[in-house]
């Protein structure tokens, strides 16, 4: 009887010693089927259609805005349009200081002018020479034959043979003559075409159709070489500039369409569709807080052509929706 109480005792240790294990496996099962529900969750989310793309952008013209800069320094004498004018291409906008280059131009062009009578001349003179010349073996043949019948002496033929030959000698060199002075033409020409071309640096022109944005000088102001005096909008279709998640790179194509909303509405502005599409990711530039600040994905760069009439300013910030094709993610 002791015996079997002993047993019993022994059976009643070794359950209670090995209940805590079969709780903990119990635990641990629900454990696992936990986790591969939620598993099983994140698969069957990065299985959703995604529809649309949205980034944020700014409105720019189809060429993007461009900072005009001076090809030349100097004063600013005249400011010929104002900020928000249509301007056309080769307009002037602004006129700097130019009395020495044009003092300079007009020196040339009345050394030009000089040398160009001076050309005029020495071809005159060849030409004198030359008839003379012709008269002189014209009479020189005649000579010669009477020197032959005894008509005529021979120092007469003598004398004559000496003046062809020199007016040969003159023909040589005012042929020399004119075309040195054709020589010393064509570079006060060249000389001329660079003065102009200086003076004309002073003239700030337009190089395309478009809209003047902002004229960034004043009229009294000094303008240094290759400064930013204007900034222009190129003529052509609206675009937006925007940039998107690397996560969603891969799935944009050209043509797709596009709706504009400004920032925080729902409100449709503007359509257009996709035509460009940047060949590699960067680093997000548009709207960046800082120039140094750190950023862990990377973007790409699309181009939105807008369709019909809008009434976006250029520079404005915008939210772009960009529909897919629907297909898994």
């Amino acid at each position: 009887m002791n015996q079997y109480k002993n047993i019993k005792a022994m059976n009643k240790l070794i359950f209670l010693a090995i209940l805590p294990m079969i709780i903990t496996a119990c635990g641990g099962s629900n454990e696992n089927k936990e986790k591969s529900g939620v598993a099983s969750l994140s698969v069957n989310s990065a299985m959703v259609e995604v529809s649309e793309v949205v980034g944020v952008g700014k409105v720019e013209p189809e060429k993007e805005i461009i900072s005009l800069a001076a090809a030349t320094g100097g004063m600013v004498m005249e400011i010929y349009r104002n900020d928000g004018d249509s301007i056309k291409k080769d307009e002037p906008l602004v006129r700097l200081d130019d009395e020495l280059e044009q003092i300079r131009v007009s020196q040339l062009k009345s050394q030009y002018n000089s040398q160009k009578s001076q050309e005029e001349i020495d071809v005159l003179n060849l030409r004198e020479t030359e008839a003379k010349l012709a008269n002189k073996k014209k009479l020189l043949e005649s000579v010669r034959i009477l020197a032959l019948k005894g008509a005529e002496t021979m120092q007469t033929l003598d004398d004559l043979e000496t003046e062809v030959t020199t007016l040969s000698l003159t023909v040589e060199k005012d042929r020399a003559a004119v075309k040195l002075s054709g020589s010393r033409l064509r570079e006060l020409a060249e000389q001329v075409r660079y003065a102009e071309a200086e003076a004309s640096k002073k003239i700030l022109r337009s190089p395309y159709d478009g809209l003047l944005l902002e004229m960034l000088i004043e009229k009294g102001s000094a303008v240094n070489q290759f400064e930013s005096y204007a900034e222009v909008a190129p003529s052509g279709p609206m675009t937006v500039r925007t940039e998107v998640d690397e996560l969603f790179a891969g799935r944009l194509s050209l043509g797709l369409d596009a709706e504009i909303r400004f920032v925080g509405s729902d409100s449709v502005v503007a359509r257009g569709k996709v035509i460009f599409l940047s060949p590699y990711l960067k680093k997000k530039s548009l709207f960046s807080q800082r120039a140094n600040e750190q950023e862990d994905r990377l973007v790409r760069e699309v181009r939105i052509k807008l369709e019909g009439v809008n009434g976006l300013i250029l520079n404005s910030k915008v939210e772009s929706v960009i529909k897919l094709k629907n297909s898994p993610l």
